[in-house]
């Protein structure tokens, strides 16, 4: 699930703001010292909001700007056609740091899991009614002019991992992704995502004992 923090004023969001569904699909790489775990890797996430009639919807439109390239960007306005979805796909780079809190077993354990991520954010995509064949991916002048190439966001997770032979392990767990920065360059826009994650891990040296 995630939606996003609309800031036209410091101090409120917008109305008419609903969740999407968010996902994401990561390759890690860690290292692990006694119960300390230190994790890097790459992934992409999306992220976005769905917005409905009257709320403020950036780059989506009825007044353009051709530019000398003829790419058309878009101005924002108070925008009353059908609700529009936006969907904010990032490609991601973190770096964690997890613990193990509790052993249940030799099999089982319970991991907290911080860290940020580095995203690299990609054209947005607008999905309305209006627009021929229901999607629109964002031009690249508009995605210069209005958004911010590189954001930051923070994360927090909870792993349980399960022991499954010396090699493989199963991890599973909710993890909270928020944009510590924003995806706009004219204003704030802070997305975040909440998450059920679920992987499979090996481990490069073979464990001697189960």
């Amino acid at each position: 699930m995630s939606n996003a923090t609309w800031q036209f004023l410091h101090f409120a969001g917008l109305p008419g703001q609903k969740s999407v569904t968010s996902f994401q699909g990561q390759l890690d790489l860690g290292y692990r010292s006694g119960k300390w775990q230190f994790i890097t890797g790459l992934g992409y996430l999306r992220t976005g909001v769905d917005l409905s009639r009257g709320s403020m919807v950036d780059l989506r439109h009825d007044m353009g700007v051709m530019t000398l390239s003829g790419d058309q960007y878009y101005m924002p306005i108070m925008y009353n056609a059908p609700g529009c979805t936006v969907y904010n796909p990032h490609i991601i780079m973190p770096v964690k740091v997890g613990y193990e809190l509790v052993r249940f077993s030799n099999r089982l354990t319970l991991n907290p899991v911080i860290g940020a991520e580095v995203c690299y954010n990609i054209r947005r995509v607008f999905v309305e009614s209006d627009l021929e064949n229901g999607r629109q991916v964002e031009t690249p002048s508009s995605f210069r002019e209005n958004c911010n190439r590189i954001s930051v966001a923070g994360l927090a997770q909870i792993n349980a991992e399960y022991k499954m032979s010396k090699r493989f392990d199963l991890t599973a767990g909710p993890s909270v992704h928020y944009m510590l920065t924003s995806t706009l360059n004219f204003r704030g826009e802070y997305d975040y995502a909440v998450l059920f994650n679920a992987g499979l891990k090996w481990n490069f040296k073979k464990r001697a004992e189960m």
